[in-house]
C-alpha cells in the first residue's frame, strides 16, 4: 500500500498539479488551508508526510505545521513555499520542525525524492516507536510478574508479628523479600530474607528473581544451618553472574517458635536493627562477616544466634532506606528509624512498617527516592 501524503496550499491549480505528478507514487490528499489539513489529519490521518505551503488564509504554514508537530509527532514536516526568506526557513524550522524546506517552482522529481526520503523517516520513527511500545508493554508485564513473587501477604507465625513490603523506583526492582517455611520443622520454625542486587532495573531484577528461586529450592531440599544455605545459594549465583559484574547482598535469619530466638547470616548486607524497650536509645545491630552474593564462589559464611524477649522489634531493611536523601543531600539514617520504632512500639508490625514508609516519603519530598526500598518488620509478642 501506498504512503500517506497531505498537500496543503491555498491554491487549487497549484494543488492539482502536484497531485496528477505525485499520484503514482503515492496516496494523495490535499487542502486548501490549514484548517482543512488540521481536519484531514483528525479525520484521515495519521500521513506519513505534510507538504505545506507559508503564505495561507488564516492560519500560516508555519502555525499549521507547529500544531502537526503536537497532534501527529510521527509524520514528517517539509515546506513548500515561494516566500524563501531567511527568517521564514528560520521559523519553519524552529517551530514546525520541518525535515526539508523547498522553494516554488520545484521540479517534480526533486520534489518526489524529497517526499521518498521522509516517508524513510517516518518509517524508522515509526518502527523505533513500536520498538519502546513493545519494550514498555513488556516492562510493564514483567512488573507484574515479579510483584507477583512476592508474599502475597504477611505471615502467622506463633510468638511474633511480622509484616515486610518493598518498594521499587522503576517498574522492576533489585529488592526482595521473602518468608519461607523449612518442611523438616512444621510450624516452629521460619526464614526471613531480605536482599539487595547492585543498581535496579531489567539486570537486577532478573538476579534477584534467580536468586529467590535458588534460595527456596535449597531450603526445600536438604534441611541445614542457615550458613550452608547462604554458601549453596552463593555457589549457584557465582555460576550465573561472574560475567555480569552484578552482585547481591542478603540477609537471612530464622525464628524459632520454640526456643524464642533468631539465628542469622549476612552476606555483604546491612545489618538488621533490634530494638529493646529497656534500652530504648541504644539499639543492637545484628551484624556480622561475609561477603555479597555471587562475588567469590567458595566465599565462607558465618551464622550468628541470639536469644528474643517480648517486646522486641527487629528491623531488617535495604540501604535504600537508610542512604535515601532530601532535597538538602541530608541522608535519612538509622536515627529515624529509631524513631519509629520509640513512637509505635506498642502498635502491631503493620503499623511500624506504615509508618516507617511515611516518614521516609515525607523526609525524601518532593524529590523520589532514587533506589528500592524494601523492609520488614519483626515485633515479638
Amino acid at each position: 500500500m501506498k504512503d500517506k501524503v497531505l498537500l496543503v496550499d491555498d491554491d487549487a491549480l497549484v494543488l492539482a498539479g502536484l497531485k496528477r505528478q505525485l499520484r503514482s507514487q503515492f496516496r494523495i490528499d490535499t487542502a486548501l488551508s490549514g484548517e482543512e489539513a488540521l481536519q484531514q489529519v483528525e479525520e484521515n490521518g495519521p500521513y506519513a508526510v505534510i507538504v505545506s505551503d507559508f503564505m495561507m488564509p488564516g492560519m500560516n504554514g508555519i502555525e499549521f505545521l507547529a500544531y502537526v508537530k503536537k497532534t501527529s509527532p510521527d509524520t514528517v514536516r517539509m515546506m513548500l513555499t515561494g516566500t524563501a526568506d531567511m527568517p521564514t526557513a528560520i521559523r519553519a524550522v524552529n517551530e514546525g520542525n520541518i525535515f526539508q524546506f523547498h522553494p516554488k517552482p520545484c521540479p517534480a522529481d526533486t520534489l518526489s525524492e524529497a517526499i521518498q526520503s521522509a516517508i524513510q523517516k517516518y518509517h524508522k520513527v515509526v518502527s523505533h516507536q513500536q520498538q519502546l511500545n513493545n519494550f514498555k508493554s513488556s516492562l510493564e508485564k514483567a512488573s507484574v510478574v515479579q510483584h507477583e513473587l512476592l508474599p502475597k501477604s504477611d505471615p502467622e507465625f506463633d510468638g511474633f508479628d511480622i509484616a515486610g513490603r518493598s518498594i521499587w523506583c522503576d517498574e522492576t526492582g533489585g529488592d526482595y523479600y521473602d518468608f519461607l517455611y523449612p518442611p523438616t520443622n512444621g510450624k516452629e520454625k521460619m526464614g526471613i530474607v531480605v536482599g539487595d542486587v547492585t543498581d535496579h532495573g531489567i539486570p537486577s531484577a532478573l538476579l534477584m528473581t534467580t536468586a529467590r528461586a535458588f534460595l527456596r529450592e535449597r531450603i526445600q531440599t536438604t534441611p541445614s544451618a542457615c550458613a550452608s544455605i547462604i554458601s549453596d545459594v552463593n555457589k549457584r549465583l557465582v555460576q550465573d553472574v561472574e560475567v555480569l559484574d552484578l552482585f547481591m547482598t542478603m540477609f537471612y535469619c530464622e525464628l524459632d517458635a520454640k526456643e524464642k530466638s533468631i539465628r542469622w547470616v549476612k552476606a555483604g548486607h546491612e545489618p538488621a536493627i533490634l530494638w529493646t524497650p529497656t534500652a530504648a536509645d541504644s539499639p543492637e545491630l545484628l551484624a556480622g562477616k561475609g561477603l555479597p552474593l555471587g562475588v567469590m564462589d567458595d566465599a565462607a559464611y558465618k551464622e550468628y544466634q541470639k536469644p528474643l524477649s517480648s517486646g522486641q522489634i527487629i528491623l531488617i531493611g535495604t540501604d535504600g532506606i537508610k542512604e535515601a536523601v532530601n532535597e538538602s543531600g541530608e541522608m535519612f539514617g538509622n536515627q529515624r528509624l529509631l524513631q519509629v520504632i520509640k513512637d509505635t512500639a506498642d502498635q502491631p508490625a503493620i503499623k511500624i512498617l506504615d509508618r516507617a514508609f511515611e516518614t521516609l516519603d515525607r523526609f525524601c519530598s518532593p524529590l523520589k527516592n532514587d533506589d528500592d526500598a524494601t523492609l520488614v518488620v519483626i515485633k515479638v509478642q
